[in-house]
């Protein structure tokens, strides 16, 4: 059934607020009981939170490949940068789209993927 904002509030004010109450304890009591059998199934699973043997080289192998990617995006961003200053430097009349567009991108990378991953 779709329902539209209309109907949502039209249900809204048939509700006395005791009503809601009940609603939003259910609903959190079902989202509760949900996230206790996840946990539960994954410790039957046999997910101690116990680093396993051998778990150290992975983490540091995980921590190196962070690093580089970080240099590297870093580098790009202050060759881009560079290029970008020169350009206006020199009179060219892109150079204030590219940085534009650059900041944008920073922008994304920097406030829209942590926001998507969170």
């Amino acid at each position: 059934m779709h329902t539209t904002p209309i109907q949502v509030q039209q249900l809204a004010a048939r509700l006395p607020r005791r009503d809601w109450e009940k609603v939003v304890a259910a609903a959190s009591a079902v989202g509760a009981l949900l996230s206790v059998t996840t946990l539960h199934a994954l410790r039957a699973a046999g997910l101690s939170g116990v680093q396993p043997r051998g778990g150290g080289a992975f983490q540091s192998l995980v921590r190196q490949l962070t690093d580089n990617a970080e240099w590297l995006i870093l580098t790009a961003i202050g060759l881009f940068l560079t290029a970008a200053a020169g350009a206006l430097i020199f009179g060219v009349r892109s150079a204030p789209d590219w940085l534009f567009k650059a900041g944008l991108g920073l922008l994304l990378l920097l406030v829209g993927v942590p926001a998507v991953l969170a």
